[in-house]
């Protein structure tokens, strides 16, 4: 086997600092144009949903039933923009998995028909998290 000769190895080398100035170039572009964070959550308190809860861009949310675990209700939101916002439901410091609803078109409103997620704490409490557009409101309620 014969031996790299002295132009062949500076070849090499130069390669090599391109490949890595390269390297370079791209992580740092794609660190500038990573995506944003999440949105933060705006909390926003309610009496009661029944009634309409008005939220800060002015849009209304209803529960159009009382919340029940284990039975399905409808949520209502008057219409804000063209994209349908979505629903998830939670509890404090308990991840209740992945149950994102889309809301659909109602007309003059979004609606959405939802199930709380099983939870065998029992608890009453749960928080949902409205996402609408670039916004995500977090409203506390209880289900009976």
């Amino acid at each position: 086997m014969k031996a790299l000769s002295r132009r062949q190895w500076q070849f090499v080398a130069l390669a090599l600092l391109v490949f890595a100035a390269l390297k370079v170039a791209l992580i740092t572009w794609y660190l500038q144009h990573r995506q944003p964070a999440a949105p933060a959550v705006t909390s926003v308190s309610c009496s009661t949903l029944q009634q309409g809860c008005t939220l800060p861009d002015g849009s209304v949310l209803r529960f159009a039933d009382a919340p029940r675990q284990r039975s399905p209700f409808t949520l209502t939101l008057s219409k804000q923009g063209s994209e349908a916002p979505t629903a998830e439901f939670s509890m404090q410091d308990m991840d209740m998995g992945f149950n994102r609803y889309r809301f659909v078109d109602g007309g003059d409103h979004w609606q959405a028909r939802v199930t709380l997620p099983a939870c065998v704490s029992g608890s009453p409490d749960w928080l949902l998290d409205l996402h609408q557009g670039d916004h995500t409101y977090r409203i506390a309620f209880r289900a009976g």
